[in-house]
């Protein structure tokens, strides 16, 4: 059986030439020796994350319920519910709901839109947690200010240990 690949098309690798082999060498070890905090940024802080959701407003703690379990054994389904307290008319209501994981590869996890038809902040939803982390939660109100709630998750077994 011959390849699908015509003899016309297939071009065959350019060999690396000695000084290219020592040069990228050279770069490894440069940046073997460059310090940790340089080669790879951490993850941002959870106070850095919130202040970038609100823009640098300071959130109150207060009107939240968040129930999230505090220990969980598998960080694949983590079920949680979250209830802002609000009037839900036009002049007085939730905009949006943020969750927060500050060591999930994705710290953003969720964001939910709300309208007064929504007639009630009270959102149900089922997370993937990495790891063993706090979980913050940002509601944005109609008039402009901000409330959170947070808690610290312990996860016997990771979930997007992968990456993703």
């Amino acid at each position: 059986m011959s390849s699908p690949i015509s003899p016309a098309c297939a071009r065959p690798e350019p060999a690396l030439s000695r000084r290219e082999v020592m040069a990228a060498g050279a770069a490894g070890l440069a940046l073997a020796a460059l310090p940790a905090s340089t080669q790879a940024a951490a993850p941002p802080a959870l106070a850095e994350l919130i202040t970038r959701v609100t823009e640098g407003a300071v959130p109150e703690r207060s009107k939240v319920s968040f129930d999230i379990p505090q220990l969980v054994e598998n960080g694949n389904s983590v079920d949680v519910a979250i209830l802002v307290e609000s009037p839900m008319t036009e002049a007085d209501h939730v905009r949006w709901i943020h969750v927060i994981a500050e060591k999930n590869p994705f710290p953003d996890v969720a964001r939910f839109h709300l309208t007064p038809r929504s007639g009630r902040a009270d959102i149900r939803a089922t997370l993937r947690l990495a790891t063993s982390q706090k979980v913050a939660v940002v509601a944005s109100l109609s008039s402009g200010g901000y409330v959170m709630a947070d808690a610290d998750i312990v996860v016997t077994l990771s979930a997007c240990i992968d990456g993703g």
